[in-house]
């Protein structure tokens, strides 16, 4: 019951540095990218998986912050199936996602 209990507090505390590192993205980029590495830190040391809305502002490729108009580029693809191509500016990984058609 303990370890849940430290767990849940963690997961807290992962959503709560990456959402501040995101605001603190466009002011203070340094200290963002140091919240976002204790973050992923923490997240390891747990075993706690992103929620859905915070899993996309991560990077595949350095496992870094992602945030667009500051490191991250975005653009639309056309084709089918439609894709969100998002490119990292600080190494270069194109991170894909399909976008469902309704």
């Amino acid at each position: 019951m303990k370890r849940r209990s430290a767990k849940e507090e963690a997961a807290t505390v992962v959503s709560m540095l990456i959402e501040s590192a995101i605001d603190l993205s466009h002011t203070d980029p340094a200290m963002a990218r140091a919240q976002a590495a204790l973050a992923r830190k923490v997240k390891l040391k747990f075993n706690i998986r992103l929620e859905p809305h915070l899993r996309s502002f991560t990077c595949r490729g350095c496992k870094g912050l992602l945030v667009p108009g500051v490191n991250a580029r975005v653009r639309l693809g056309h084709g089918k199936p439609t894709m969100v191509r998002v490119t990292c500016l600080d190494c270069g990984h194109l991170n894909r996602k399909v976008v469902e058609e309704t």
